[in-house]
This record gives structure tokens, sequence and C-alpha cells, in this order.
């Protein structure tokens, strides 16, 4: 550049060499920063193993049969048993039992014999979904919104059907309840209502063929397939 051009420049006014003041940087409003979402609580599904699992079950059972003015019998553990856990936080929230017909006697035969005599066939392997209990204030106060008594029956269903081989499955229900497992898992009345001297309530006893498996676990769970028999 000249000095002409220089001499130009400097009595341009719209010419500045540098600024003798730097422009101050606006200053947005700055936001808080946002809080970390919250972790959606989590739901452990484990099998009992030990007197701390069961006798938490237990207490489960008790207080939720107690609030309903059911009876509850003394806690057996008996071979042939397998009892689901749900926890959260700690807290075990709901419970379930799968028994098998093949090593223990089926709480539904006090009642239901003839009925049950009659899905014992030769080829045919029964199991009971008993001590069924969840605890709908714990799912509260965790924040937890999802059908939990859903995703435990699902899981048994697997217990039953996979790990046990089982063909057939019933459960004793009050007939108040009877419709959310036609629904949802597809089992069918089979007898007469009848009152259940056990727990001092009315009851239905559902059946469920495991030959043709419910939607929702083959769905979540792939083609199911039962285990090749084991050679004794």
């Amino acid at each position: 550049m000249s000095s002409h051009d220089l001499h130009d420049a400097a009595n341009d006014p719209q010419y500045v060499v540098f600024p003798l003041r730097r422009a101050r940087p606006k200053l947005a409003l700055l936001e808080p920063a946002a809080a970390p979402a919250p972790t959606a609580p989590s739901v452990e599904f484990v099998i009992a193993t030990d007197a701390t699992d069961f006798a938490q079950a237990d207490a489960l059972v008790r207080r939720c049969y107690d609030w309903r003015g059911y009876r509850v019998g003394a806690l057996t553990v008996s071979e042939g048993e397998t009892t689901l856990l749900a926890r959260c936080g700690g807290d075990v929230i709901g419970t379930i039992t799968v028994r098998g017909g093949v090593r223990a006697r089926l709480q539904a035969e006090t009642g239901f014999a003839e009925h049950l005599d009659a899905l014992r066939k030769p080829g045919r392997r029964l199991v009971e979904y008993t001590r069924f209990a969840v605890d709908r204030e714990a799912q509260t106060r965790h924040g937890l919104d999802a059908d939990l008594a859903f995703s435990l029956i699902e899981r048994a269903l697997l217990i039953g059907h996979l790990s046990l081989g089982a063909t057939d499955c019933v459960i004793e229900v009050n007939p108040r309840h009877a419709r959310y497992y036609e629904r949802r898992f597809g089992f069918r009345h089979f007898g007469a209502q009848q009152d259940c001297e056990r727990v001092g309530a009315p009851a239905r006893l559902l059946h469920l063929n495991l030959d043709i498996p419910p939607a929702c676990i083959v769905s979540d769970h792939g083609a199911l397939r039962r285990p090749e028999p084991r050679l004794h």
C-alpha cells in the first residue's frame, strides 16, 4: 500500500486502523443447567436361593394376603418349587412360586383334584402358580408404572415351559381377577367356582396349555423350544 493510499485512508472517516475500544460481547442470559433426567427405576427378577430370599417372599405374601383378608399358611419350601422375586431398590415388591406336579403335591388338588387328574395324562407335565403377590404401595413409592404382575407371570410361564418342561399350568385366582389372566395370557376357566379353604375366599381354577405358548412370551423371547429330556 502506497503512502498516498495510507493518507487517504487516514482521512477517511469510515476507516479505522484498529479499534480504540474493544466491542463488548453481548451477554446472553444464561439458562441454569438442566437437572439430569431422573433414572428410571429398574426391577430385578431373581430366583430365591437362600433363607433370606424365602423369608422376604413370605413376608410380602402375608402382608398382601392379610390386607385382602385372606388366610395364608406357614411357608414350606419343597423340592420341585421355584420362587421368583421382583426387587427394586433393595425391596422385594413381587413374588410368585412355580410348583411342579411330579415331586410336589399341588395346592389346587385340595379343591380341584378331579380337574387336575384329568390333565395328568401320559406325556403331559403339570405345574401350578401359587403364592403370588405384588406390593402396589412399593410400586408407587419407587415410581413404577409398569404392569409388574404381567412381568412376574410372564417370567413364571417361561420357567414352567422352558426350565420345567411343563405342558400344562394351572392357577387358582379370585373370580374378580380371572378376566385379567384370560385376556393377558390366554388362561381358560377349568371347572366351577369353589370356596378355597386354604385362603378363605372364592376361587376359580384357570388352565393354560403351554404346548401353545402365550403370544406375550413368544413375541418377547422369540421361538420357544422345550429342552431335550435329560437322561437319568
